[in-house]
C-alpha cells in the first residue's frame, strides 16, 4: 500500500508540473448537505486541483468549525464533449468513528470508492443526467451483502437577472446508503450571485433549498465561495 501511495504522489507531482491550470478555492457553508443527506454542521470546504488535457485531479475537504468531524475526497475526472467520467474516493471520520486513513479493510474502513458518469444534453438545453455507484469500501447492507449504493440526479441550470439558478432532483434505485428501497432523496433549488468587489477578487454567495422526501427533511444552506 505504501508503494501505491508513493507512486500516486509521484504521478500527481508529474501531472502538476505539466498542468494547464492549477486551482484552489474554498466554500464556507452554514451546513453540509450532500445528495439530500446532512453530513455536517457549519463547515469550511477547500478544493485543490489540477487540469490537464481534459483530465482533472482534485482533493476536496470538509471540516466542521465546532466538532472533530471531517472529510477528504479525491476525484479523478475526464471530460470529453458532453460526457464526464469520474472516480471518487470518499473518506469520512468523526469523533464517534475516528477511522485511520490508511486502513482499507472493507467493513471497518472510513473509505468508499465510487464511479460516476454525467451527460449534458447540449449548450442550448443544458440538462445533465448523472449516475454514481459505490463499488468498493465500507458499503454493506444489514445482511452483510454489498449494497452497490447508487444515486441518479437530473439537474438543469438557468439564469434570471444576473443570478445563476439550478434545479435538481435525485433518487436512489435500490436499498443502500441513501434509502432502504427505490426513493427520491434529493430535490433542490440553488441560487448563486457573483460579487465583483475588485478585478482580482470576485467571491460568490449562494443559497440552496433542499428537500429529502424519503427522510421527510427540509434544509436551507447559505454559503460563500472564495
Amino acid at each position: 500500500m505504501k508503494k501505491i501511495w508513493i507512486l500516486a504522489v509521484l504521478t500527481i507531482c508529474s501531472v502538476a508540473t505539466q498542468a494547464q491550470e492549477v486551482f484552489i478555492n474554498a466554500d464556507l457553508v452554514s451546513s453540509y448537505i450532500w445528495r439530500g443527506m446532512k453530513n455536517g454542521n457549519a463547515s469550511v470546504q477547500p478544493t485543490l486541483g489540477v487540469e490537464w488535457k481534459g483530465w482533472t485531479l482534485s482533493a476536496w475537504g470538509s471540516t466542521e468549525f465546532r466538532n472533530e468531524n471531517n472529510e477528504i475526497d479525491l476525484t479523478l475526472e475526464y471530460e470529453y464533449k458532453n460526457l464526464q467520467l469520474c472516480l471518487n474516493n470518499y473518506f469520512y471520520q468523526s469523533e464517534d468513528e475516528p477511522f485511520k486513513y490508511f486502513h482499507y479493510t472493507p467493513r471497518t474502513t472510513g473509505h468508499t470508492f465510487e464511479a460516476g458518469a454525467v451527460y449534458t444534453v447540449s449548450e442550448r438545453f443544458p440538462l445533465s443526467i448523472g449516475w454514481y455507484t459505490t463499488f468498493a469500501g465500507n458499503d454493506y447492507r444489514e445482511n452483510e451483502e454489498r449494497a452497490w449504493s447508487s444515486y441518479c440526479e437530473f439537474s438543469y441550470p438557468f439564469a434570471v437577472k444576473g443570478v445563476d439558478l439550478a434545479v435538481e432532483a435525485g433518487f436512489t434505485p435500490w436499498e443502500g446508503e441513501y434509502a432502504d428501497k427505490l426513493n427520491v432523496v434529493n430535490v433542490g433549488l440553488s441560487a448563486t450571485k457573483t460579487l465583483n468587489i475588485s478585478s482580482g477578487f470576485t467571491p460568490a454567495i449562494f443559497g440552496k433549498l433542499i428537500a429529502n422526501p424519503y427522510e421527510n427533511r427540509f434544509y436551507f444552506v447559505f454559503g460563500i465561495s472564495l
